[in-house]
């Protein structure tokens, strides 16, 4: 593999494949026989941790791969009672989708939904209900009952954790919740405490929106089937926005002429029973926080209804934060207009470096191939390549000489780089491995200082789904024989 080091011109060549124990490998410079060894070797450095930050929280409650149902509040935030969801880790394409189905006509007629929303008020026992669909910077209430809102601000918005969330988000009490104490539609009206949601997924597996209920009572429990319920429901609903509007208008209309006298019958019982039970409504417009009186009068009291978020968004958007923001917009725009990995990956250790007064920083690729061995009955039979990730056996493992990087095949490659003078570069890959493997990354110092770099932090910033390849190809194994299987993972590092 070939590489161009930017800054200071140095073309290196490399490629290699060896195990992070073994002895180092090195970037050089074609022109140069003394390589430099520019980072201390692992056993060499002190290695610390990189405690959890803000950053790395909210990409990984990014990328919907987790549960939001329950998630303590880490160190790095401090518990403020609000959280503002970040944008999904695929929200360029997201949007797009959200714009496609925010035109169609079968938000019109809200006879569409009728029977779908009719479900779950039967089966979940709750009052309030949304389908919504969440924009760059608003959530479109498409259809509501008992939120008597038509749009609010995406980072108010619960259903934004929703698209978040792998499966469905609940909140028994949402007033208890680190990230929605204080939330403005949980400390005022409409009271939201019990809150479950489940993202609207669209033809392509982009969230664009929530189907959500919820109730001014907390609850203190709410069974998995509910949500299966919920999910049902939600499926039923993209059907129905993926079908022509005018063949959904011809079925409904032909249902709703054969039950619009037993609808309007029952409605009226259901009211009156709720009148004998509650009495009159001291507000109206359909909150959730209305409070009844049985005296007769049958006439409701007038309320205020406005809401208003400036002081919110403006603690949010001062005019530091602006320019900060413009500025990483600037860059990213910078970036994704290169259309190339490495000299996107050379312009922004430049960027770094410059911006942060960094000496050196470089970007890293590497690959990892991992042995382990697996009983056959664990291992679907006929199959050569599984998501490591899905695996529901993955206990079963067990590593092949599970000693510090032995049995390791690793490749590594640097794709861009900037504050080094020196024209040939040496490295363990071992110290890598380990940043790798890490949650956040590594901090690293060198004791004895007998490098050109005694100080520095390694980051993993993405990682490639892992696989699980079988090296027999496939075949079938009778009995309980064991096989060999390859992790096969992947990403890529920051060094500064």
């Amino acid at each position: 593999m070939s590489n161009t080091t930017a800054g200071s011109g140095v073309s290196v060549g490399r490629k290699h494949k060896k195990k992070p124990g073994q002895s180092s490998s090195k970037v050089i410079a074609s022109a140069s026989k003394n390589p430099v060894t520019f980072i201390a070797p692992y056993n060499e450095s002190v290695i610390t941790p990189i405690a959890l930050t803000k950053a790395h929280f909210l990409d990984a409650y990014s990328k919907g791969k987790w549960n939001l149902s329950k998630v303590p509040c880490p160190p790095c935030f401090e518990d403020v009672g609000f959280m503002s969801p970040p944008d999904c880790y695929q929200e360029l394409n997201r949007r797009k989708s959200v714009q496609k189905y925010n035109n169609l006509k079968h938000w019109d007629n809200k006879i569409i939904f009728k029977k779908q929303i009719r479900q779950l008020r039967k089966n979940l026992n709750v009052n309030g209900f949304s389908i919504s669909l969440i924009d760059k910077n608003r959530t479109i209430i498409k259809y509501e009952m008992l939120l008597d809102l038509g749009e609010i601000p995406r980072i108010a918005a619960i259903d934004s954790h929703t698209i978040l969330s792998q499966g469905y988000f609940l909140l028994l009490d949402a007033s208890q919740d680190w990230r929605t104490r204080t939330n403005p539609f949980v400390k005022g009206l409409p009271y939201i405490k019990f809150y479950c949601g489940v993202p609207l997924i669209d033809e392509k597996g982009y969230n664009i929106g929530a189907l959500s209920v919820f109730d001014s009572f907390a609850k203190k429990e709410f069974k998995e089937e509910h949500c299966e319920k919920l999910i049902e429901v939600s499926k039923e609903i993209m059907k129905i926005l993926n079908t022509p509007y005018e063949e959904i208008f011809e079925q409904i209309k032909v249902l709703e002429s054969n039950k619009l006298g037993n609808d309007v019958s029952l409605r009226n019982n259901e009211l009156k029973e709720l009148s004998l039970k509650l009495g009159r409504a001291t507000s109206r417009g359909g909150t959730l926080m209305s409070v009844f009186e049985k005296d007769g009068l049958g006439n409701a009291y007038s309320q205020n209804h406005n809401f208003r978020f400036s002081k919110f968004l403006k603690e949010e958007s001062n005019e530091e934060d602006k320019l900060i923001q413009q500025e990483k917009l600037s860059n990213f725009n910078k970036l994704y207009q290169v259309g190339s990995l490495k000299i996107a990956a050379s312009i922004l250790s430049k960027t770094i470096s410059t911006n942060c007064k960094i000496d050196f920083v470089y970007f890293l690729e590497i690959r990892i191939s991992e042995q382990f061995t697996i009983s056959n009955k664990y291992f679907p039979p006929n199959v050569k390549k599984i998501d490591a990730e899905k695996f529901k056996y993955a206990n079963k493992l067990i590593k092949v000489n599970d000693s510090e990087g032995a049995n390791v095949d690793l490749m590594t490659r640097i794709i861009g780089i900037y504050g080094s003078s020196h024209q040939a570069l040496n490295f363990e890959n071992l110290i890598h491995y380990k940043a790798f493997l890490s949650e956040f990354g590594i901090k690293y110092e060198n004791p004895s200082k007998l490098t050109p770099y005694n100080k520095g932090i390694i980051m993993p910033f993405y990682r490639y789904n892992c696989k699980l390849i079988r090296k027999d190809k496939g075949k079938d194994i009778g009995g309980n024989q064991k096989i060999n299987v390859y992790l096969r993972s992947g990403g890529y590092l920051g060094f500064r």
